[in-house]
């Protein structure tokens, strides 16, 4: 399992994903100790039925990313590149695996941030509604025909409806 960068491949839900969450896990768990406040499986391989490019990504909270300096050096060792904050400001992004074979993304944040909300609400509310599963699979399949070999379109072709989904969650949940 692994997908180029830059390249939009999607495939249907597969219950192996969830296995490949869990071995990473542990495997992030047993280097980072006690630097993870919390860690989920998050984005399209974390949702049951719902289509997704093959890469796991994973949510991972910690106390300060003023950590992110020994974080990066000790993931070094597992493959996986810090590629910054790609303009969210509250988060810092990961991959794992080369350019060419992406397995993983990591998303370090802190506790109550926004992308920790957006993440988990996100999530939330597409299982807890499985109408929006369809159509996000459906709006996901336009835009993958559509910009195979173009992934920033496709991603920003899916950012309405993410932000919708999202507005809708925090209405419900911050009740």
């Amino acid at each position: 399992m692994a997908l180029q960068r830059g390249i939009v491949e999607l495939e249907n839900y597969n219950k192996k994903w969830k296995e490949d969450y869990e071995s990473e896990k542990k495997l992030l768990e047993d280097v980072l100790g006690d630097k993870i406040i919390e860690i989920h499986h998050i984005g399209s391989t974390s949702i049951d039925g719902l289509m997704a490019k093959p890469v796991i990504d994973i949510l991972i909270v910690i106390k300060s990313l003023n950590e992110i300096n020994q974080i990066e050096e000790i993931l070094k060792d597992y493959d996986y590149e810090n590629r910054g904050q790609q303009v969210v400001s509250d988060r810092f992004f990961f991959a794992k695996g080369p350019e060419i074979a992406r397995s993983h993304y990591i998303h370090f944040t802190e506790p109550n941030s926004n992308t920790y909300y957006n993440q988990v609400y996100f999530k939330r509310y597409l299982i807890e509604h499985p109408e929006y599963i369809k159509k996000y699979c459906d709006l996901k399949q336009v835009l993958a025909e559509k910009y195979a070999d173009e992934r920033p379109k496709y991603t920003q072709g899916k950012n309405e409806f993410i932000t919708e989904v999202i507005r809708l969650a925090k209405e419900e949940y911050n009740d």
